[in-house]
């Protein structure tokens, strides 16, 4: 009985002859894959699979961030990133190159390009387009293309173009779509516990295609889901645009918190403790950030305006979140009861969240961003993400530690929940500052210690 295309090496169709031995079959369910884009997504995918026994060649067009990488250092932040990097490198699973071109025993390419938000509009498929066109034109039929990038809804229908054009020549590679639910600063533990492993097809054929590419991920052990590439496709936004919902939803709790005299920890954890809602990501701080959440939240409603479709509470989830990061300069002017224009304010913490050094839509840059506009001078720390933020932000001072940021400054801002900042040295602060104030967006400072040195601390929505 032949066997398809599709099925992984190991994967045998039943017949008489004698099975392989476990550690055959380990060895022979171990494909070549060729991962395109490295960037957070493509290499926390690129290790998750090498550390799944499979062999990785990661391309990219930056010369400069693949010779880092061959060198066994990699250019983003992300826990455990780099050693696993190093430790895959040396047992031969990872290789790096600037060539497009898939080698040559390889049965998968992964498209893990950006899709930016550009004249367009959010998630722009550009960079997916011309990399899958090139994959097309240049690999075998029976290898597998999977989209591994966050698509627009419409974004199966522009690859199922690609793919139409392309059988004109004769047969071409099957494009099915695997989009990723890994949250930064928890990418490697995301990749090798997954909530779910969903994978899309773009034509009713290539089902088996799809379910390929899902076998990949199978020694994980997850929830899979293999359905049509459009589902698909409004599964990932779906998801992500829930879960700013929920976190937008703790945001406005958080400020109704601050004008009742309410706690909202306890609120959320007694609205939490109902298995309909749940208490994850029902959590109060400065506002949503990153490439996803509020680049989708964006996303979902352009698209509903273009079908006609009214759609209010979706539509309401990034302005909400606007709006709350001006409430939140708003507070803090109230607190210091003075005008913040003239005034300086340390602002610790500048990437979106903990655990990365990812500025992309950070609440922290935009708080910075009103208090500029505010005229307050801004002074910021981050123990990872200072010279990323320096880059999208010229404008920003950078202190290189906390006290430096404090200087003269009238109040001190938590914006990102590093751990570090429970450590804080309250004293050396106080003794830096003009002020008296610390105004903790995030709940995550010691407020003994903060009360001991003489300051006076506001948390968000929370009874101090």
């Amino acid at each position: 009985m032949p066997r398809s295309p599709y099925h992984l090496p190991g994967q045998h169709i039943a017949s008489a002859s004698p099975q392989p031995s476990l550690a055959a079959r380990e060895q022979e369910s171990r494909v070549h894959l060729f991962l395109v884009g490295a960037g957070p997504v493509g290499l926390v995918t690129a290790v998750g699979f090498a550390r799944l026994g499979h062999h990785v060649t990661v391309s990219d067009i930056d010369a400069r961030r693949i010779a880092t990488l061959a060198a066994g250092r990699s250019p983003i932040f992300e826990p455990g990133l780099e050693e696993a990097l190093r430790a895959e490198t040396a047992a031969g699973r990872m290789d790096f190159t600037v060539d497009p071109t898939p080698p040559v025993g390889s049965a998968f390419s992964i498209v893990c390009v950006g899709t930016p938000t550009d004249a367009s509009g959010p998630l722009s498929t550009a960079q997916v387009e011309s990399v899958v066109s090139a994959l097309l034109a240049v690999a075998p039929p029976e290898h597998v293309v999977a989209v591994r990038s966050t698509l627009p809804v419409e974004g199966p229908e522009r690859l199922s173009r690609l793919v139409i054009e392309r059988r004109v020549a004769g047969p071409c590679p099957s494009v099915v779509t695997n989009p990723e639910f890994m949250r930064e600063g928890a990418g490697l533990r995301d990749f090798d516990v997954p909530s779910r492993v969903v994978t899309g097809w773009l034509f009713p054929e290539d089902r088996e295609a799809a379910q390929a590419v899902a076998d990949l991920y199978g020694p994980l052990n997850a929830p899979v889901l293999v359905a049509d590439a459009r589902s698909v496709a409004l599964i990932k936004l779906a998801s992500n645009v829930f879960l700013a919902t929920k976190i937008a939803f703790a945001n406005e709790l958080a400020r109704i918190c601050d004008a009742t005299g309410a706690d909202v920890d306890l609120v959320t954890a007694g609205v939490g403790m109902d298995d309909r809602i749940g208490k994850a990501f029902l959590s109060a701080g400065p506002g949503i950030g990153g490439s996803c959440l509020p680049e989708q939240t964006v996303a979902l409603p352009l698209l509903s305006a273009r079908l006609g479709i009214p759609t209010p509470l979706i539509d309401a989830v990034s302005r909400s979140n606007v709006s709350h990061q001006q409430a939140v300069v708003g507070r803090l002017g109230a607190l210091l009861g003075e005008p913040l224009g003239g005034a300086r304010v340390a602002l610790l913490g500048l990437a979106f969240k903990a655990g990365t050094d990812d500025v992309r839509e950070s609440p922290a840059l935009a708080i910075a961003r009103e208090l500029h506009a505010a005229g307050t001078s801004v002074s910021g720390y981050d123990p990872r993400a200072a010279d990323t933020a320096h880059r999208a932000d010229a404008s920003l001072e950078i202190a290189p530690d906390p006290v430096s940021a404090a200087r003269d400054a009238a109040a001190v801002v938590i914006a990102t929940e590093w751990p570090e900042f429970r450590s804080v040295d309250w004293g050396a602060m106080r003794a830096a500052m003009r002020g008296d104030l610390v105004y903790d967006t995030r709940n995550v400072v010691d407020r003994s210690a903060v009360a001991a040195a003489g300051l006076r601390l506001e948390i968000l929505g929370r009874r101090v």
